[in-house]
C-alpha cells in the first residue's frame, strides 16, 4: 500500500471514530446550561457571553421552592430560535437551580443524539415522549445514576442532576435540574 493510500485510510478512520458534531441548538444548551450544570451564577455569565437577550417567558419552577434569582433570555443559534429560562432557590437545606432552553424548530430525535453524545451515556428511561438522563459530575465527567444513588450523590460537590429532553410541537425542551443537599 502506498503512502498516500494509508493516510486516506488513516484519515477515514480517525473521522469514523470522531463523535457527531452537535448541532448549533445544542451547543447552546451546552454551553449555557450543560457545561455549567445548571449554577445559575455561571448560567448568567454564559448567557451574557453569548449576547442572548432579555425575553419574556411563561416561568415554572419547582413547588415549595423558595426561587432566590431567575433570568429569561433568547439567542438564535443556526436557524433556530434557543429561549432560556433559569432560576436557583432553596427548600430547607436543600439548594435547587434548573436551567431550561426551548429550541424552535428542532427535531426531538437530533436533539436526544446531541444530548446522548454530550452526556456520554444512554438515558436512563426513554420514549418517543422524552428522554431523561440521571447523573453526578464526578471530577469533570457525567455518572450515569440508578435511584437508588440519587440521596448520596445530592449530598456530594457533584450534586444530582436530571436532564430530560422532550419534544413540544415544533420544539425540543431541554431541561436541567440539580439538586444539592
Amino acid at each position: 500500500m502506498n503512502l498516500l493510500l494509508r493516510t486516506a485510510v488513516a484519515a477515514a478512520l480517525v473521522v469514523a471514530a470522531m463523535p457527531a458534531a452537535a448541532s448549533p441548538a445544542f451547543d447552546g444548551f451546552r454551553a449555557a446550561c450543560g457545561d455549567s450544570h445548571a449554577d445559575f451564577a455561571a448560567v448568567k455569565a454564559a448567557v451574557d457571553a453569548g449576547h442572548w437577550v432579555p425575553t419574556e417567558v411563561q416561568s415554572a419552577t419547582m413547588e415549595g421552592v423558595t426561587v432566590t434569582e431567575s433570568l429569561a433570555r433568547t439567542v438564535v443559534a443556526g436557524a433556530a430560535k434557543l429561549t432560556i429560562f433559569a432560576w436557583h432557590g432553596v427548600k430547607g437545606e436543600v439548594q435547587v437551580s434548573a436551567c431550561t432552553v426551548r429550541v424552535s424548530p428542532a427535531k426531538f430525535a437530533d436533539m436526544a443524539a446531541d444530548a446522548k453524545a454530550w452526556a456520554g451515556f444512554a438515558p436512563q428511561s426513554a420514549d418517543a415522549a422524552k428522554a431523561i438522563w440521571q447523573f453526578t459530575d464526578a471530577g469533570g465527567a457525567r455518572k450515569a445514576l440508578q435511584k437508588s444513588e440519587f440521596t448520596a450523590a445530592a449530598a456530594t460537590p457533584g450534586g444530582l442532576e436530571f436532564f430530560t429532553v422532550k419534544p413540544d410541537g415544533s420544539e425540543v425542551i431541554l431541561d436541567l435540574l440539580k439538586i444539592k443537599s
